[in-house]
């Protein structure tokens, strides 16, 4: 991928334009951090009590509301973090999908999807013992990210 940068004068507005072949996530998610400028290199802040916690996104198996605090879930804690899901899925990277109105899920953890007959789906992950339910609406975009997870794998 080539970059180019041109400086322009101040009475002009700035642009960036984006050319690529296919919209694939890696440019989705290029997108999504050139529109929000630096909140979406901002890593949420998690605590434990009254304690900030400093933890890598990869280390997040997945995010859940309860009541109205929100937690980042790893494979042995909880976390609370003090932002909305909907603030959390704006900034947070490719890897990332919402699964139900209450949960975003981080696909990269994801063992398998077990669907049930009303249209919910159970989501088992990866080296843990906790599981939670997906909606089916937003079962299609979980599908999809899982099949492009290698992209986000070796990275």
């Amino acid at each position: 991928m080539r970059v180019r940068i041109e400086r322009i004068s101040k009475d002009q507005a700035e642009e960036v334009v984006v050319y690529c072949r296919e919209t694939t996530p890696e440019v989705e998610s290029l997108v999504r951090r050139i529109e929000q400028g630096q909140e979406a290199d901002r890593t949420p802040s998690f605590f434990k009590g009254d304690q900030e916690v400093f933890l890598s996104l990869r280390e997040v198996v997945f995010f859940e509301t309860d009541s109205d605090r929100v937690f980042a879930h790893t494979r042995t804690d909880s976390f609370e973090v003090r932002q909305r899901l909907y603030e959390l899925e704006a900034a947070l990277p490719g890897y990332f999908v919402r699964a139900s109105r209450s949960a975003i899920v981080s696909i990269l953890h994801v063992y398998g999807i077990q669907r049930g007959l009303t249209g919910v789906s159970r989501i088992t992950f990866r080296e843990t013992h906790k599981e939670i339910f997906g909606s089916r609406m937003f079962g299609n975009e979980l599908l999809r990210k899982m099949k492009e997870r290698h992209l986000y794998e070796s990275s």
